[in-house]
């Protein structure tokens, strides 16, 4: 999944289900040397497609399974309790939890924040059982979702990346000292603030990724943009391109807790 010699640059966070055509739009990644692509599901039917998607290009998808924070006030208690058992469920053919954690703006009410934090502690149980990391999303709701990342990657030893989480220097600086990833997107593109973010990410915990479908001043994402915010945010860093590619491959192994490669030897006659 390399194009040209250059190192693949996976897409770390994509709704790969609520693209209109996903099979085009990964044979597109996979063009420009995208791969692999990290498929959020926010609810069971995004969780059972992206598992089928998974299926169909086990080299290009890896399937995540989740509850996605803003639906949990729209939900009774026994409707969560069904979700949460179906990613408990598949957690074994998934490769990791999420999207999951808080969103403070679509949970106002005290009550509706204490069951987005039950529910997010249900699903970092799961995943610490199932022994997969977490890609998390957080919404005025950063610190609290950084203390429990932190606690969870400190407990279990397991990856957790905060997506999208470009919006504030000191924030960054306290995942970097608690081993937590971040992943950045489009919106560096257009937002100094963010790119000055990103740029100070520490080089072992950055990923990056697309939000596809999400809109930007760009368009519409698509995973393979994922090539060219790799390259941008290298250049941006001061970085050569194929070594910046190369590092955020090793992070995303990393994230996963995938086994080291073995060492290549000398040739064999």
């Amino acid at each position: 999944m390399s194009r040209g010699g250059a190192p693949a640059v996976a897409d770390a966070h994509c709704h790969l289900a609520d693209l209109p055509d996903p099979d085009s739009a990964i044979a597109a990644a996979r063009g420009v040397g995208v791969g692999p692509i990290l498929a959020v599901a926010m609810n069971p039917d995004d969780g059972a497609r992206i598992l089928d998607l998974k299926r169909r290009h086990p080299e290009m998808v890896l399937a995540g399974v989740g509850l996605h924070p803003s639906r949990v006030p729209e939900m009774s208690d026994e409707e969560a309790a069904t979700e949460l058992g179906l990613v408990a469920e598949r957690a074994p053919r998934a490769d990791f939890i999420g999207e999951i954690g808080l969103d403070y703006k679509d949970a106002v009410d005290p009550e509706d924040q204490r069951r987005q934090r039950e529910v997010l502690e249900r699903l970092l149980d799961i995943a610490e059982h199932a022994r997969l990391p977490v890609n998390l999303h957080t919404r005025r709701a950063d610190r609290e979702l950084l203390a429990m990342a932190s606690a969870f990657t400190e407990r279990t030893g397991l990856g957790a990346n905060l997506h999208w989480f470009t919006h504030s220097k000191k924030l960054a600086w306290r995942c970097a000292e608690a081993g937590l990833y971040i992943s950045a997107g489009p919106s560096i593109e257009s937002d100094p603030v963010q790119m000055d973010v990103a740029r100070g990410v520490a080089r072992e915990l950055i990923l990056v990724e697309t939000d596809a479908p999400v809109e930007y001043a760009a368009g519409r994402a698509e995973p393979a943009w994922a090539a060219r915010i790799a390259d941008r945010l290298a250049d941006e860093r001061g970085e050569e391109r194929e070594a910046f590619r190369a590092a955020l491959a090793e992070n995303l192994r990393r994230f996963l807790g995938l086994p080291e490669p073995p060492p290549s030897g000398p040739a064999r006659g």
